[in-house]
């Protein structure tokens, strides 16, 4: 891998990255601005699931980018256990938060409209 495709592929690697913790974030914001009754819980769980969505898609990408598989020989862009740890978490991540909201969606029924 040349030292130019290494440095874009981290550039894009670290992106993707930023753009799962700013996922992350805003999951948080939803949840907190439900919570003191700032946004009502529906418009929180429509605005929190395409939320967790873009955090699984722009996970998947930073595991491809991180890595690349060239002649059997795999070039890591950022090293295999962070990476792996990453990808990991962005995962549990966002299939956690779809799975919180529908239990706030279950639990708060009443509260929703």
């Amino acid at each position: 891998m040349s030292k130019k495709s290494f440095y874009i592929r981290l550039a894009f690697s670290v992106l993707f990255m930023l753009i799962c913790l700013g996922g992350a974030v805003a999951e948080g914001v939803y949840y907190y601005m439900c919570r003191t009754e700032q946004m009502p819980y529906m418009k929180g769980f429509l605005m929190a699931v395409p939320t967790a969505i873009v955090i699984f898609w722009f996970g998947c990408f930073f595991d491809q980018v991180s890595l690349k598989k060239s002649g059997g020989k795999k070039h890591y862009v950022i090293k295999r256990i962070p990476r792996k740890i990453l990808s990991t978490l962005f995962t549990l991540l966002c299939s956690g938060a779809v799975f919180f909201w529908l239990y706030i969606y279950h639990t708060n029924i009443a509260r929703l409209f």
